[in-house]
């Protein structure tokens, strides 16, 4: 990423909140993907998003033992951010 997210609002950057949080892509069937990302705020009016994900996933559901790991090391941490597409 070569450029800060910027806030639409404020019109301001936004600065990193969280490197390194978990992001569980999640279906019908439940979790299928897990990412490694950053979590940026607005320093103006709190407005959080999540971005700079790394090229690849961390692991996806098929590699049970791998991706249970990282599912469970993101959660004891807090910074598990699940997403679900609608």
């Amino acid at each position: 990423m070569n450029h800060r997210p910027v806030c639409v609002k404020c019109q301001v950057e936004m600065r990193p909140e969280t490197n390194g949080v978990g992001v569980l892509d999640m279906t019908d069937y439940g979790p299928y993907k897990i990412w490694d990302a950053d979590k940026y705020k607005c320093p103006k009016c709190g407005y959080e998003i999540v971005t700079a994900f790394g090229q690849q996933a961390l692991a996806e559901h098929w590699q049970k033992e791998n991706f249970d790991t990282f599912v469970e090391a993101y959660r004891k941490q807090g910074v598990l951010i699940e997403c679900r597409s609608k």
